[in-house]
C-alpha cells in the first residue's frame, strides 16, 4: 500500500495524544492498589460497585494483578501507535467536486451547492464553526450533508469562512458577524427575494447562527442549531476546566502569534476526551485498510487535523465571553448594540442534541432550548461528527433536516 503524496502529521498535537494516553494507563496502574483497598474516594452512586471491585481484586495477588494490568497498557499504546503509523501511510485523498461561489469577501466564500435548484426552492443558509474547515460537510461521495440537501430538492449555501487573512485577522466575534456573516446573507436575501431562507449553524456556528437570526429574523422562515453550544459553563469536563484556568498561559500565547494556533485549539478539545486518541487509533489499527471504513475513518480524521488558526481577538471572546464568563446563555452578550437573547425569536427553532456529544455536552446545547417558548429538539442517534457524516446521518440527521425545512 503506497502512501499519500501529501505528508500527514495528525493526530494533532500528536504528543499531547502520545501523552495523555501513556499518562491514562500509567494512572491506571498506579491507582490499582488504592482500588484493591478501597481507598480511592468514587463519584456518588458508584461506591456499591467499589466495593465489589475491592473484593475481586483482593482475591487476586497484587504482584500478577500489576503485571497484567502492565502489559495490558503495553498492548493499548502499542495498537495506538501502530493505528496512527497506518493512518499516516493511508492512500486516501479527497476528491470532491467544486461547488460554485456565489460571493466572496476577504477570506469568506459562500459556496452554493444547487446554482441551478428550480425557482422556488427553499434555501438553507449553513454557517460552520469558525476553528475547522467547512468541508466536513461535504467531506466525500456518500458522506456529503449539503449535497444530500441538494438531492432533496433544498438549495444549500455553505459559508466558507477560511483561514483568517490580512483583514480578518483584527476581527472578533462581532466583526465576523457584522462585516462578514450578516452581509453574505443579505447578498442571498436580495438576490432571492420572496424565497425561503432557513439558516442553520453547526457547532461554534450555531451560536453565531442565534445571533445573525435573531438581526435578520424578518428574512427567515426557521432557525436550526446543530450540537451548539450556548450554556458553557453545563457538564464542562474537569480537564477543560483545567485548560481554560490557564488564561495566563494561553493569552500570552494568541498575543505572541497574533492568533489561537491550530494546536492550542487542538488541545483544548483534547482535553474535552483525553482517551479518545488511544480507543479511536486502537480500532482503526485493527480495520481492513482497503475497506471503506477505513477511509471514512482517514477522511474524517484529516479533516480534524486541517484545522485553521482563530483571530486573536476573536479567540479571546471566545474563551473569555463564552466559556469563561458564559455571556450568551447570561443575556449579555451583545452584536451591534444589541443584546442577543432567543427570547426575542419568533420564528421556529429547531435543535439537534445527538446522543453522544463529547465536544459539546447535550445540556450546553440544550441550554438554548431553555430560553425559547416552543422550540423542536431533536436527538440523532451519534456523536458530534457522526451526527453529519456517520453510517446513521442520512436517515438521521439528514432527514431530520429535510423534514423540516420541506415540512
Amino acid at each position: 500500500m503506497s502512501g499519500p503524496p501529501f505528508k500527514r502529521i495528525g493526530p494533532r498535537p500528536l504528543g499531547l495524544h502520545l501523552g495523555l494516553s501513556s499518562s491514562t494507563l500509567s494512572s491506571a496502574l498506579a491507582a490499582l492498589p488504592l482500588a484493591r483497598e478501597n481507598k480511592i474516594p468514587w463519584l456518588d452512586g458508584l461506591q456499591e460497585e467499589a466495593d465489589a471491585l475491592a473484593e475481586d481484586l483482593k482475591s487476586h495477588d497484587l504482584a500478577h494483578l500489576m503485571q497484567v494490568v502492565g502489559e495490558r497498557a503495553h498492548f493499548h499504546v502499542s495498537e495506538m501507535l501502530s493505528g496512527i503509523k497506518k493512518y499516516h501511510a493511508h492512500p486516501y485523498q479527497r476528491a470532491m467536486e467544486e461547488p460554485a461561489l456565489l460571493h466572496q469577501v476577504g477570506a469568506m466564500r459562500l459556496l452554493d451547492y444547487a446554482p441551478d435548484a428550480p425557482s422556488g426552492s427553499p434555501i438553507v443558509f449553513i454557517v460552520p464553526s469558525l476553528v475547522n474547515r467547512d468541508y466536513i460537510l461535504d467531506l466525500m461521495e456518500g458522506r456529503s450533508f449539503v449535497r444530500a440537501l441538494a438531492a432533496a430538492g433544498l438549495r444549500p449555501i455553505l459559508v466558507s469562512w477560511g483561514a483568517p487573512g490580512d483583514a480578518e485577522q483584527s476581527y472578533n466575534i462581532e466583526d465576523y458577524l457584522l462585516k462578514q456573516l450578516l452581509p453574505a446573507f443579505d447578498v442571498v436575501c436580495e438576490a432571492n427575494q420572496g424565497q425561503t431562507i432557513h439558516m442553520l449553524g453547526y457547532c461554534m456556528g450555531g451560536t453565531l447562527a442565534v445571533a445573525a437570526a435573531q438581526l435578520r429574523q424578518s428574512a427567515l422562515s426557521s432557525l436550526i442549531t446543530l450540537a451548539s453550544p450556548w450554556n458553557f459553563h453545563a457538564d464542562l469536563g474537569a480537564a477543560a476546566k483545567m485548560f481554560l484556568s490557564q488564561k495566563m498561559l494561553w493569552s500570552a500565547v494568541v498575543e505572541q502569534q497574533g492568533s489561537m494556533p491550530v494546536d492550542i485549539l487542538q488541545s483544548f478539545f483534547a482535553s474535552l476526551d483525553p482517551n479518545l486518541c488511544l480507543k479511536k487509533f486502537g480500532l482503526f489499527n485493527r480495520m481492513d485498510m482497503d475497506s471503506q471504513k477505513a477511509r471514512e475513518f482517514v477522511a474524517i480524521e484529516d479533516w480534524l487535523n486541517d484545522g485553521v488558526p482563530l483571530a486573536r481577538r476573536a479567540a479571546m471572546d471566545c474563551f473569555t465571553d463564552w466559556y469563561t464568563d458564559n455571556r450568551p446563555y447570561r443575556g449579555k452578550w451583545t452584536v451591534g448594540g444589541q443584546t442577543i437573547n432567543p427570547e426575542k425569536l419568533n420564528i421556529p427553532v429547531m435543535i439537534a442534541v445527538p446522543k453522544s456529544d463529547r465536544i459539546v455536552p447535550a445540556a450546553s446545547a440544550l441550554g438554548l432550548a431553555e430560553q425559547l417558548s416552543k422550540p423542536t429538539v431533536v436527538t440523532p442517534p451519534s456523536g458530534h461528527i457522526g451526527m453529519v457524516v456517520g453510517r446513521q446521518a442520512a436517515r438521521g440527521l439528514w432527514q431530520d433536516v429535510i423534514d423540516w425545512v420541506t415540512g
